[in-house]
């Protein structure tokens, strides 16, 4: 990504992904924007992934994990983990802007709605 996103070509970059890719994205960017810093911790972040993968596909993250459920999220870390990536430091970025250009200035929550108007069902061209 060498240039902002426009709010439509973000919602085009999100509309074909399934509601897990979806909660996944929405936790880490939730992260990301809790600490900024981490996001270029490669191994933080890979780390934050499976966790909030974890808990997207529903998995108890207090009981013990069965080989199946560890099978489960190497498939999709494999599987997904890119795109995620790529669409979430994209809309990173762009809810930053959409925060900055706010006249009244911004709030962690208004950051957090920015994020879920993105994540919605995207409006068709």
């Amino acid at each position: 990504m060498n240039e902002l996103p426009t709010p439509a070509e973000m919602h085009e970059m999100v509309r074909p992904l399934e509601d897990v890719d979806r909660k996944v994205l929405g936790g880490l960017v939730a992260l990301w924007m809790s600490d900024p810093s981490k996001m270029r911790d490669k191994e933080w972040t890979s780390t934050c992934f499976v966790h909030v993968a974890t808990v997207a596909h529903g998995f108890d993250e207090n009981g013990a994990a069965t080989s199946d459920d560890v099978d489960v999220i190497q498939k999709y870390a494999n599987d997904r983990m890119a795109t995620v990536l790529r669409v979430g430091f994209a809309l990173f970025v762009r809810v930053a802007n959409d925060m900055q250009e706010r006249e009244d200035g911004f709030s962690f929550e208004n950051a957090q709605e920015s994020v879920r108007t993105y994540l919605e069902a995207a409006p068709e061209s």
